[in-house]
């Protein structure tokens, strides 16, 4: 790829080649054709001229494209003024043949110069956070035209605690724009940062990790996705997944628990059937994570059980049967678990709803642009919970035939068929029991005894 192959304008092509940018470089390559089509993105990239040339370019060329400008259109954010000055440096050459001025706001500059630099109305604005909000708050100014935003280093605006300064000025941009930030590594900061202000965008440059699936939005579910859902009786999900799987023992299935203790628990099922089972959980090193993960997508392994692991982490495709054991709380999961299934009639993505999943299969219902259906019961559970429903009934009687014998005891008593019980005065020792006569009623009984 050259150049000359993005398409860009004879005056900025001129423009390159006095900076003697005759090739592309492997970044260009990546990032370029990306950002000239207009994506918002994360880009992963080391401070250099290699960067600042995929970034300044693209702003150019969208300054080239249209005719009587007279506002700033392109603002570049960066942490430093050298940084400052090699970016207007490389701006003003690379813009020259096409015209286009650039002005910088920077730490270095006077306050005076700096306002004069920002009201110039340059097509390009290159600044510094701190000093260009300063100066932005005192004139009461704000970016009406801008359509181009670049967050340069922003590892380094984040460690020098400029974010803050960064989105005030973005509030002050008040133009839709195209928004680039550029990144050496990824903090969670960082990750915050850029889900809030970047709702389209894509991820250049991240390999794998978290950085590469930070902007990724689960798929939507097609027409064609065979999908549903399962009420299962109470104390009977082991035995609806297992009759469902007999239903189809060959496919290879892919089966989401809660908890990696479910995992633990469908693993000793599994394999006492004779079943090839292994599980991905959190807690298991990235080591052993690959190596199970392997045994299962190469075919050794028919069944993958999954806990505390995102299914739009796993690099699956064309999977028979995905199973939610337990039900995901969370609409996006849901999506990520539905994009695992393979195209093809057999194919089908079963969720196991128990009485606590009912809420969560409703949220699912509700928001999904294509809701489950509810699936009958296998034939084998329906079976089992008939002859549990027989046996509960077969055992009703004994407690009716106790109740009968209570019912003729009441109406003895209503009869006056009772048996006479005997009074406490008729029981040896009386009401309670025998018991010595004090001394003051053995006195008495000694006089009754001598007058008599």
């Amino acid at each position: 790829m050259k150049f000359e192959d993005l398409k860009l304008s004879p005056g900025i092509l001129n423009g390159l080649k006095d900076t003697n940018h005759t090739e592309l470089t492997e970044l260009q390559k990546e990032v370029l054709p990306k950002i000239l089509d207009g994506h918002d993105a994360l880009i992963k990239a080391p401070v250099g001229k290699d960067k600042n040339c995929s970034f300044v370019v693209p702003a150019l060329a969208k300054i080239d494209s249209q005719d009587d400008i007279e506002d700033t259109r392109a603002l570049i954010l960066t942490p430093n003024s050298d940084e400052a000055h090699n970016i207007e440096e490389l701006t003003r050459g690379l813009g020259y043949h096409a015209q286009i001025n650039c002005a910088s706001v920077d730490l270095d500059g006077s306050e005076e110069q700096q306002k004069e630099a920002l009201k110039s109305q340059a097509e390009v604005v290159i600044g510094n956070p701190g000093p260009l909000l300063d100066i932005m708050q005192n004139l009461r100014f704000v970016f009406r035209q801008v359509e181009y935003v670049v967050i340069d280093d922003i590892n380094k605006l984040a460690s020098l605690n400029l974010l803050s300064k960064v989105k005030k000025i973005l509030k002050r941009v008040l133009s839709e724009h195209q928004l680039l930030i550029y990144t050496d590594e990824l903090t969670d900061e960082i990750a915050d940062f850029t889900t809030d202000y970047l709702e389209d965008g894509i991820t250049i440059g991240f390999k794998d990790g978290p950085g590469a699936r930070l902007l990724s939005k689960p798929p939507k579910i097609t027409d064609q996705l065979s999908h549903g859902y399962i009420y299962v009786p109470n104390r009977m999900k082991i035995t609806t997944l297992m009759a469902h799987i007999d239903e189809s023992p060959e496919d290879r299935y892919v089966i989401f628990t809660a908890s990696k203790r479910g995992t633990d628990r469908l693993y000793k099922t599994l394999r006492k059937r004779n079943y090839k089972a292994t599980s991905l959980h959190g807690k298991l090193s990235d080591e052993k994570q690959a190596q199970r993960f392997a045994n299962f997508t190469n075919g050794d392994i028919q069944f993958l059980l999954v806990a505390d692991i995102s299914a739009g982490t796993l690099d699956i495709q064309n999977v028979k049967q995905v199973i939610n054991y337990d039900v995901p709380n969370e609409v996006g999961e849901y999506r990520y678990r539905a994009n695992l299934v393979g195209p093809g009639k057999a194919a089908s993505l079963v969720s196991l709803v128990s009485k606590q999943d009912r809420s969560d299969i409703n949220k699912l219902e509700s928001e999904l642009g294509q809701a489950p259906k509810e699936l009958d019961l296998p034939q084998e559970v329906q079976q089992k919970l008939k002859e549990r429903k027989k046996k509960k009934k077969n055992s009703q009687p004994k407690k009716r035939r106790n109740g009968n014998k209570k019912k003729k005891r009441q109406k003895k008593k209503d009869d006056g068929m009772e048996l006479p019980r005997p009074s406490y005065d008729k029981l040896s020792g009386g009401k309670k029991g025998k018991h010595k006569k004090d001394k003051k009623s053995g006195v008495i009984d000694m006089l009754k005894s001598l007058f008599n």
